[in-house]
């Protein structure tokens, strides 16, 4: 039986895995990627034995949203992130004893706060637990009273990087950093006795364009109190990801692209002395950088490079840990133990039609391990499903430029003469890869229902290196759709697609190239689904919550400096300026409240199309615009009735 809807929107997600010092466990969350209207998000923690099969357990009912986990240096309790004091509210911090796993978790923080724990991290020593959250509002009611306004980008809400003594030696939360500005990250150092923490302007994505500055504080212990020390390392003017870390005495490392138009990062370091200048170690050119994990004094680098992944050992000693062979994985930890490295990651395969589970492996300095013991069985439902066949697809262009991409078909079919969806990815910087993860995602549904589909890494994505990425920078709808044209033509040229049966449907940046799509003239496209996709570059700069990242896409931004003879840079790549052009019927699908492409972004296209468009195709689209819900969904129903929705629109009009 195929894949349904409302299996792919009742489907669990593996997240936040982490393993314990010694190497012998493993702790993860399992819950539904949705919940249901007007409930609260849920998940439970399991844990595993590394390198001993089917050993998964859960240790938290899942009743309530307990995540990120993370085990005690010394004692091995997990800590965590939950609502349990009440479901829905903000998180707190919880332990509970390795002695009693499945027992009644301790908080550590106060059920009775109003602002909740955003990040939590545990010294080397484990003496001290570290945290972030913002402080408590002076009136608990302030935003139920009648004369509550809301000013934009008010300092509100900001975090404080706060310390917790484990040993109980210093009584009761310290505050540590309390400054007019927000707390967004912050890493030990490896001696337990300082922190290295980030400051940004404020807590919204949109102060991450700013300069965002390095800091340190040190903690001293004297007479029963603490003292803390404090001094300014370095400010960053480029974007950032991901945490910093302090690995290393007098150094960290932390990941920066070369520039905000550039999104591929690369590994750096920095020393921990005031005016230090970073030094680019790896990554960034036909690579990308993509997560850090501290590992002793090295640190364990996550490397997209293509369709595959590796986590690379950097240090003293350099090495590939272990990579990926037509398979994925989303999460992952890595230690070193005893002279050897343990590591765990979140493995699935659409090649081999292998569900996402935990699995555990180890290795030497210098050797490359695998991935060998398979330590869960989660997503079971799927084992009497016809899963899809996902296979690599690669081409080239004109100019010789070697593509990548995905294709997923019915499991066990010939590829010949299909009908096919091209399903391109958002961002545009992100990827697609050969994983088998259900949730809302086209492919995996689509191909199991009898269609072929194609998921092209067009320029722009993750994967290839700077230049790669920054390469439509400015040029929406040249490069990117080039290549999704040339990827189609590919396949048809090798006897795979009916090409009179074809189709394209995107979300986020994949629904501008499904919009940008439908309204070129003389498109081959039977029909296009619009998913939460900009139609207008000059408007997302101004509404959306991440301007400078829709100004560089865009080219400009309403407000940019130009030349009053010429076009605006940011209009030549809009869809909505070429409805009159749309042959086909579209469905678009919007939430109400998305921030990222704010719904008005769906409902210009439309009074476009109703204006300009062909009566016929206008007649036949469609808006859905789904309430409460912003740029990633999170009912359950809802989910539900979009994949049923697209379904029946891509059987409807291919079949």
């Amino acid at each position: 039986m195929p894949i349904t809807p409302q299996e792919s929107a009742n489907a669990d997600l593996i997240s936040g895995l982490s393993l314990s010092f010694s190497g012998e466990r493993v702790v993860y969350g399992v819950g539904p990627f949705f919940r249901a209207k007007d409930t609260h998000k849920t998940q439970a923690l399991w844990i595993a034995d590394v390198g001993v099969a089917e050993t998964a357990r859960k240790i938290t009912s899942g009743l309530f949203y307990d995540r990120t986990p993370k085990f005690h240096p010394k004692s091995g309790d997990v800590y965590f992130l939950s609502d349990r004091h009440k479901a829905g509210s903000e998180a707190q911090i919880y332990r509970i004893s390795s002695g009693e796993f499945g027992g009644d978790p301790e908080p550590l923080t106060s059920t009775q706060n109003i602002r909740g724990v955003s990040t939590f991290e545990i010294s080397p020593d484990g003496r001290w637990l570290a945290y972030i959250s913002a402080d408590e509002p002076a009136e608990k009611d302030e935003e139920d009273k009648e004369t509550y306004v809301i000013v934009w980008r008010a300092p509100k809400k900001s975090g404080r990087l706060r310390v917790i003594d484990l040993s109980k030696r210093i009584k009761d939360v310290r505050t540590v950093v309390s400054v007019n500005q927000h707390v967004q990250t912050f890493s030990w150092s490896p001696d337990s006795t300082r922190i290295l923490y980030r400051l940004t302007d404020l807590p919204d994505i949109e102060s991450e364009a700013f300069p965002i500055s390095e800091n340190i504080v040190s903690i001293q212990e004297t007479g029963g109190d603490l003292q803390f020390g404090f001094i300014h390392v370095i400010t960053h003017g480029r974007q950032l990801f991901y945490n910093s870390i302090w690995s290393e005495p007098g150094m960290f490392y932390f990941l920066r692209a070369e520039d905000y138009a550039a999104a591929t990062p690369a590994l750096w370091t920095c020393k921990t002395t005031p005016g230090a200048s970073p030094t680019r170690v790896a990554f960034g050119h036909t690579d990308d950088a993509a997560g850090l994990v501290r590992i002793n004094t090295k640190v364990a680098v996550e490397v997209a490079c293509g369709l595959e992944t590796r986590i690379e050992i950097v240090g003293s000693t350099s090495f590939t840990a272990f990579e990926t062979s037509e398979d994925a994985f989303s999460s992952w930890d890595i230690k070193q133990v005893n002279g050897k490295y343990i590591f765990v990651a979140a493995r699935s395969s659409g090649v081999t039609g292998e569900p996402e589970n935990i699995w555990s492996g180890s290795t030497v300095p210098g050797t490359k391990g695998v991935l060998s013991t398979k330590l869960s069985s989660h997503h079971e439902w799927m084992s009497g499903k016809e899963l899809p066949q996902c296979a690599p697809f690669y081409w080239s262009i004109e100019d010789g430029t070697a593509l990548q991409g995905v294709a997923a078909y019915p499991r066990g079919q010939s590829l010949k003469n299909l009908p096919t969806v091209v399903v391109p990815h958002g961002g545009p910087y992100s990827r697609d890869i050969l994983n088998l993860r259900i949730g809302l995602h086209y492919r995996h549904l689509l191909a199991s229902h009898g269609f072929l589909v194609l998921s092209p890494n067009y320029r722009g994505s993750q994967g290839r290196g700077n230049d790669f990425a920054k390469a439509i920078r400015g040029g929406m709808g040249t490069l990117d759709y080039a290549d999704i044209e040339s990827m189609l033509d590919a396949a048809i040229k090798r006897g795979y697609v009916d090409r009179e049966k074809v189709a394209i449907a995107g979300w986020s940046q994949g629904g501008f190239l499904s919009a940008w799509a439908c309204t070129r003239p003389n498109s081959i496209w039977k029909t296009a689904i619009i998913g939460a996709g900009p139609t207008d570059w000059g408007s997302m700069a101004i509404c959306s919550d991440i301007p400078a990242a829709e100004t560089d896409i865009g080219g400009a931004a309403p407000w940019s400096p130009r030349d009053p003879k010429r076009v605006p840079q940011y209009l030549k790549g809009c869809p909505m300026a070429d409805v009159k052009n749309v042959r086909v019927p579209v469905l678009v699908l919007h939430g109400e409240k998305d921030v990222r492409v704010p719904v008005t972004q769906a409902i210009g296209f439309m009074r476009g199309l109703v204006r300009e468009g062909d009566e016929a195709a206008s007649a036949a689209s469609t808006l859905i615009i789904y309430p409460r819900e912003g740029h990633g969904f999170e009912e359950r129903a809802h989910v539900e009735d979009q994949l049923t929705r697209v379904l029946a629109h891509i059987q409807k009009y291919l079949a």
